[in-house]
């Protein structure tokens, strides 16, 4: 954007806006006012790249009051908001043709992907809040889920395997990124063990637990909790599919003989220090 341009207002929309297309008009609107390119220096692709520009920041933005909609018009919100991000980012390539997008187009461009993924992969997590936690085979708590009409994914412990304080012991979303109804919550968190666990919370990306060894060492040394749209570290992971898109995922029984492992530490991905020291 040209030197001499106004940064756009970041003022929230009011509470008023209740609905995906009055919401995302709200942006639309807010950004076109506050964002003004003379006619001459920059000119040229700037010009052309200004209404792009106007729809990734205005969907970046409502994409981020997403959880204000109802269940039923998220999943047209993820789908319109895609395919606007998707066309922008075409069409501002285009005018690059051949030539660096300017850095603070990629930086949109990037937030509008950040803001998606959260949008679209968003759900509840509980956290383990006892020193560890064991979960059997998660067959009764499938049963009892799709008894309760849940339709969409859920994670949770690989059966017998140890999940300690401070990492993530069950992710679940509903379609679109909704969160899963009371009575679905309820039976997850009875799965987990009252007391052990946190009170789901709201987060927009699910964590994996990768479980890292030293075989020198003679076994397991550190769990590692990371965003599952980062890139894989080494390890095992911990959590496992139960359900996908409302449908059973076949679950391996636990081994026979397992051996215990001691307290591991918890290393959460970008903090500087593990849960457990």
């Amino acid at each position: 954007m040209p030197d001499d341009a106004p940064a756009p207002s970041t003022t929230p929309p009011g509470p008023d806006i209740t609905t995906w297309s009055a919401l995302l008009a709200h942006w639309t609107d807010f950004a076109r006012a506050s964002v003004a390119l003379p006619d001459d220096g920059e000119g040229g692709r700037w010009k052309r790249a200004v209404p792009h520009i106007i729809a990734l920041q205005a969907t970046t933005m409502a994409l981020g009051e997403i959880d204000r909609l109802d269940d039923s018009e998220r999943p047209v919100a993820i789908d319109r908001s895609e395919i606007t991000c998707r066309d922008a980012v075409g069409a501002i390539h285009d005018l690059w043709r051949g030539e660096p997008v300017p850095e603070l187009v990629v930086e949109l461009i990037d937030d509008s992907r950040v803001a998606f993924e959260r949008a679209a992969n968003a759900g509840v997590e509980w956290v383990v809040t006892a020193e560890r936690v064991v979960c059997d085979h998660p067959a009764e708590l499938v049963a009892g889920l799709r008894k309760a009409g849940f339709a969409g994914e859920l994670f949770v412990p690989a059966p017998g395997q140890p999940v300690f304080r401070g990492a993530p012991a069950a992710f679940a979303r509903g379609p679109a990124g909704t969160a899963p109804s009371d009575a679905q919550l309820a039976v997850i968190g009875k799965y987990l063990g009252k007391g052990s666990v946190s009170e789901p919370e709201r987060i927009g990306l699910p964590r994996q637990i990768y479980r890292q060894f030293d075989f020198a060492a003679g076994g397991p040394v550190k769990d590692l909790v990371v965003p599952m749209n980062e890139d894989l570290p080494s390890g095992q992971p911990v959590l496992i599919l139960a359900i996908e898109g409302g449908e059973p995922v076949s679950v391996p029984l636990p081994p026979r003989e397992t051996p215990r492992i001691e307290t591991l530490p918890v290393e959460i991905f970008g903090a500087e220090t593990s849960a457990n020291d």
